[in-house]
């Protein structure tokens, strides 16, 4: 028997979790959810007033840490353009293992925002993270270019392109959900394809 509202609590995320992983956000029920729980429906709405706020409850606390995560590498290349320029490119692929290893940490809760969220706010995170990686694309060209790195000339197609390339192969290996080990060696692999990329495009060259 339940303790308390916070067991309570956490077995109705336990079973919503499973429920949004086994139907999707759409085709998920509270009925269901209250069911497997050993709740009435009605009992279900003092935890939570819909399954939106069920949903978001489980998957925006692993995003909020990507976000960070996002802001963390982006600052660690800022500051390398201007104080550790030969390191940067160790520190684009390190960045990443970082990411996928905080993704592969929440893996369920990133399945969720991927795979499993049509309906909420969390669809198009594709095409959010493009945007965020986009702009931290633009600051760090301009940045780079006032610490006298000299960038190649690029258009805001071409910049938003070059982001989508970047965060591909980590939407891919979320998606088809790959073993977390073979997901290290592609994101090695690519991140240092990336690197070739910035030198070669970009024209970003650490001599």
């Amino acid at each position: 028997m339940l303790n308390n509202k916070h067991d309570s609590h956490i077995l109705i995320l336990n079973n919503a979790k499973q429920e949004f992983l086994e139907l999707g956000f759409e085709k998920a029920s509270m009925r269901s959810i209250a069911g497997k729980s050993g709740f009435t429906a009605g009992a279900l709405y003092k935890h939570f007033k819909n399954k939106e706020e069920m949903f978001y409850a489980l998957v925006e606390p692993a995003y909020l840490k990507l976000l960070r995560m996002f802001d963390k590498c982006t600052d660690s290349l800022m500051d390398d353009i201007a104080e550790n320029p030969d390191e940067l490119f160790d520190d684009s692929v390190n960045g990443a293992a970082a990411v996928l290893e905080l993704i592969y940490q929440n893996y369920d809760e990133f399945q969720l925002m991927f795979n499993h969220s049509t309906g909420t706010r969390f669809e198009h995170i594709r095409e959010n993270l493009v945007d965020i990686e986009t702009k931290s694309t633009k600051r760090f060209i301009e940045i780079a270019r006032e610490n006298g790195l000299n960038p190649a000339e690029i258009s805001d197609t071409e910049v938003h392109i070059f982001a989508t390339m970047s965060l591909t192969p980590l939407f891919e290996v979320i998606t088809h959900g790959y073993p977390y080990e073979e997901a290290v060696e592609i994101i090695n692999l690519m991140s240092k394809a990336q690197n070739y990329a910035w030198e070669k495009i970009v024209n970003l060259k650490m001599d």
